[in-house]
């Protein structure tokens, strides 16, 4: 008994001083055990984006006032801060005045060479007029000489006068004569003069000669000097280029500000977030796969979003993503931008989960240069492509990459388009820009306004923020009165933005000249101002059979629509939609000097000429169908991305093609992927590096988006 008490108490003794060690051991195992054991993607931390807008100027000037305070809240394009500019609005009088001199002196310098010549065509016409009269005074007398003549000769025989008097007769004769024969000449002459005269002056009324030529390029001096000067005057305003908060105001009303030096901080998140995906699930976790956030420490409906981009390497990830302190964490940045923008708190911290996205449009993108291909869905069936390659020699001319290449990416992110901007316009985006300085994409829409309305065709373009939320404020565009069926968009030199109507007839069977407008805009405070207007398709009607038939036109522009444009090296490429070429494929032209065609408004010198054909056929209804050009855009690596919609067949259906040299001549495009009930419109750069933005028009319905890597 004694024994078996002692037994006991040693055993009760050992178990309680074990407790804590296996206590910890347990805790240390379930802890192993959900760490190894979860989901990649359960538990990961991410943050809202936390982007400091440092607001400053580029050349030194002096604070008039600072238009916010601490936590106000800022909205695109909103005025933060206004510097003095007295000695740049004195300068820009000065300009003004100088060129309103000048065009004063045209006029006057036209009506003084106008009066000289109308003075000049007079004492010519007086010169004419005397030397008629003289003719037919010469003509008289010669007609009165001949028939003294024959009467004295008369004399002469009937020996009633000397010899004599008919040779004086003679004399005279002979200078009558000469005068009679010199006079068609120098009338003749003084009619050229005056003909001549009525030219230059006619000429001289409709364009400016090199009479007025010195003061045309002082005019044109001068007003690039008020170009120069009003942008200066603009740096004195300074705005907000992204929605956000007051951070912080480190100048103060009559301070000098210097390049760099912030006058004001705004942080804002643009509406995406960052998660800190760590190695172990580096890649489990892929552009378009659906995001569920929720605030840290708290409960409740989760923030749903998009993965957009995925970092391409494995870095260490910061600070406030490390378990410890004292342990680095390693692993990869994934962007997510949110379905429904929000307001976050920059910097609030999120537990994120990600889930692989479900439905025939939503496989994975391809794997980012460098990486493995990670697991992703089925692809998309290629095979009616595969056929219509085998059976149909002109197929063959669009090339069919791998399966692994045609995987249709992510799932596209419904835009957010504001009920204001509904209730004012139309919006079905068919093209993009991104204005990276700006931090959001500029889009033009087939149509604005409402139909039938008088706001109809207004002149307006719309702004994109990063994550997909349109503004509810249009960009004004002025200098024109409407803008219709704009197709696309692009940048030029400098801050050139040309915009680009379809040429095309309306469904009516109207082409107004609205239609086939080509603009060339410059900014203009928060909007654009149009820089030159050609029409396109009336030129192209104005330049003959030969031009056209040239351009892959020979039964005229009837057929005509462009839909895609692009810059590259000073030149305008555009992507016709239609007509189609005899083997089905598509058209692109070369317009080798934009500035001349805007500067003359013909063609001659412009140097417009068909520089290669793409086959971009699309899929509808499983069927492969002749596909148009509905966009272009060259990348940085000097390859070409086309995008395709059906060429005349109606139906939602699109393309994304790559081309990786393109030259002048038959292009062999490489299919990325297809866009199976969607639109692809527009397709540029994204603002995300290394990625291509893809633009899709839904008609009355939502418009969305897509991002995906460029990189082969």
């Amino acid at each position: 008994m004694n024994i078996s008490g002692n037994l006991s108490g040693r055993t009760r003794a050992a178990l309680s001083s074990a407790v804590p060690a296996l206590t910890m051991l347990g805790t240390l195992g379930l802890a192993a055990w959900l760490h190894f054991a979860a989901g990649p993607s359960d538990g990961i931390l991410a943050f809202a984006q936390a982007d400091i807008e440092a607001i400053a100027v580029i050349e030194v000037g002096r604070v008039k006032s600072i238009d916010v305070e601490v936590g106000a809240e800022v909205a695109p394009g909103q005025v933060i801060v206004t510097l003095e500019s007295g000695s740049v609005d004195a300068e820009l009088a000065v300009a003004r005045a100088e060129e309103a001199r000048l065009q004063a002196m045209i006029p006057a310098e036209v009506a003084r060479l106008e009066e000289e010549i109308a003075t000049n065509v007079e004492g010519l016409q007086r010169d004419l007029a005397r030397e008629v009269e003289e003719q037919r005074r010469a003509s008289a007398e010669g007609e009165v000489l001949a028939s003294e003549i024959s009467r004295v000769k008369q004399m002469v025989e009937d020996r009633q006068a000397s010899i004599d008097d008919l040779g004086s007769l003679d004399v005279q004769r002979a200078g009558v004569a000469a005068i009679a024969r010199e006079k068609p000449r120098t009338i003749q002459l003084l009619r050229t003069q005056i003909a001549a005269a009525e030219d230059r002056r006619r000429k001289l009324r409709e364009q400016a000669g090199p009479q007025t030529a010195k003061i045309e390029a002082d005019l044109a001096v001068a007003r690039r000097d008020i170009e120069q000067l009003e942008l200066l005057r603009s740096h004195t305003v300074l705005r907000a280029a992204h929605a956000g908060r007051v951070a912080a105001i480190r100048k103060r009303p009559g301070d000098v500000a210097v390049p760099g030096d912030p006058i004001v901080e705004i942080v804002s998140s643009r509406g995406r977030l960052v998660a800190c995906v760590p190695e172990r699930a580096a890649l489990d976790v892929q552009a378009g796969y659906v995001a569920k956030a929720w605030v840290r420490g708290r409960s409740g409906a989760p923030l749903i979003g998009r993965a957009v981009t995925v970092g391409p390497v494995v870095l260490e990830l910061p600070t406030r993503c490390w378990a410890s302190l004292n342990l680095p964490a390693w692993g990869r940045d994934v962007q997510i931008a949110l379905d429904h923008p929000v307001d976050l708190l920059a910097g609030q911290a999120f537990e994120v989960t990600f889930e692989r996205p479900t439905g025939p449009a939503a496989p994975g993108l391809p794997a980012a240069p460098g990486l493995p291909a990670a697991p992703s869905l089925p692809a998309a069936p290629a095979a009616p492509v595969a056929q219509a390659a085998q059976g149909d020699p002109a197929a063959s001319a669009s090339p069919v990459v791998p399966a692994a290449a045609q995987r249709a990416g992510a799932e596209a992110l419904r835009m957010t388009v504001p009920a204001a901007l509904r209730q004012r316009s139309r919006f079905e985006p068919s093209g993009v820009l991104p204005r990276p300085a700006e931090g959001r994409y500029l889009l033009v829409s087939d149509d604005t306004g409402h139909k039938d309305e008088d706001g109809e065709g207004a002149p307006w373009l719309f702004a994109m923020s990063a994550a997909g939320a349109v503004a509810p404020e249009p960009v004004p565009v002025t200098g024109v009165k409407q803008l219709v069926d704009i197709e696309s968009i692009t940048a030029g030199d400098g801050d050139d933005v040309y915009l680009l109507s379809s040429q095309g007839y309306s469904a009516k069977g109207k082409r107004k000249t609205a239609r086939t407008a080509l603009l060339r805009l410059k900014p203009d405070g928060r909007g654009f101002r149009v820089d030159g207007e050609v029409h396109l398709a009336e030129l192209l009607d104005a330049a003959g059979p030969a031009v056209l038939a040239g351009l892959g036109l020979p039964g005229g522009t009837r057929p005509l629509e462009i839909e895609g444009m692009a810059y590259r090296d000073g030149a305008l490429y555009f992507g016709l939609k239609s007509p189609l070429d005899a083997q089905g494929n598509a058209l692109i032209w070369k317009l080798d000097a934009p500035g001349a065609l805007f500067d003359a408004n013909r063609l001659e010198g412009a140097g417009l000429s068909l520089w290669a054909r793409a086959r971009v056929d699309v899929e509808l209804g499983g069927a492969p169908i002749p596909g148009g050009i509905s966009d272009l855009s060259f990348l940085p690596d000097g390859s070409l991305a086309i995008t395709s919609t059906p060429s005349t067949a109606d139906g939602d259906a699109g393309a994304l093609f790559r081309v990786p040299r393109p030259q002048a001549g038959v292009l062999s495009p490489l299919l990325v992927r297809r866009f199976p009930g969607l639109k692809p419109e527009g397709i540029s750069l994204s603002l995300s590096s290394g990625n291509l933005i893809v633009v899709f028009d839904a008609g009355a319905e939502m418009p969305s988006f897509l991002e995906l890597p460029w990189q082969g």
